[in-house]
């Protein structure tokens, strides 16, 4: 009988076009935040994987992020509104990988296959400038170095599941992301003053159509 009694690191995130302020203060706006703590800004590297977009059809994002593998596994919603399981342990990714692809990433003898087999697909400095508001909400304000720009606002939660189906873990799983997206939209409801209206872009789709010259 299957049995699961683990945790994983869920997140929810909902993405906006730009900030709708030139700087994002605590009584920027009306209502004010309850609490607001910048975090500062700093650089990050992306490169993205994949192999012939078998990671991506499946809502899987492999990349190596300032020199740590992480892995994305969607979990529902829409790019805009979106849900994710994390992965980082490196034999995690590697059988998330060999799920979708059927890539063999790793044998007994040599561990893990380098790039766990994948290929470059887009590689991305971005400047990123961090918040944490209301205690739980992290705002984030991405500028790309191809001049694209988004935000997020996520909540990240450690949860503990323990079910006797595979399918009833997911099932816990959507529902504790559900209640998180929840507490996110109305989050960005209170202060809609922080976030500017319109359909935001992801970065790599504006990745690719920077480099194909359609921007």
């Amino acid at each position: 009988m299957y049995r699961s009694a683990a945790a994983c690191l869920l997140e929810v995130e909902r993405k906006f076009r730009s900030l709708a302020v030139r700087e994002l203060t605590q009584h920027g706006g009306e209502p004010p935040f309850r609490s607001l703590q910048r975090l500062g800004s700093h650089q990050i590297q992306d490169v993205y994987y994949d192999r012939s977009n078998l990671l991506s059809a499946a809502g899987v994002w492999v990349r190596n992020r300032n020199g740590q593998w992480e892995a994305k596994v969607n979990q529902g919603g829409t790019f805009t509104n979106s849900r994710f399981e994390e992965l980082s342990d490196i034999r995690d990714i590697a059988r998330c990988v060999a799920r979708w692809t059927g890539i063999a990433t790793e044998d007994e003898k040599h561990g893990v296959k380098a790039n766990f087999g994948l290929e470059p697909i887009a590689t991305i400095g971005t400047e990123r400038a961090t918040w944490i508001a209301d205690e739980d909400f992290r705002i984030v304000s991405d500028v790309m170095d191809f001049g694209h720009s988004v935000g997020e606002v996520e909540l990240q939660q450690w949860a503990n599941l323990t079910a006797s189906t595979e399918a009833s873990v997911e099932q816990q799983k959507r529902q504790i992301m559900q209640e998180m997206d929840d507490r996110i939209g109305a989050f960005m409801k209170r202060y809609a003053w922080a976030f500017s209206p319109g359909k935001p872009k992801g970065k790599l789709t504006a990745y690719f159509e920077w480099k194909s010259g359609r921007r």
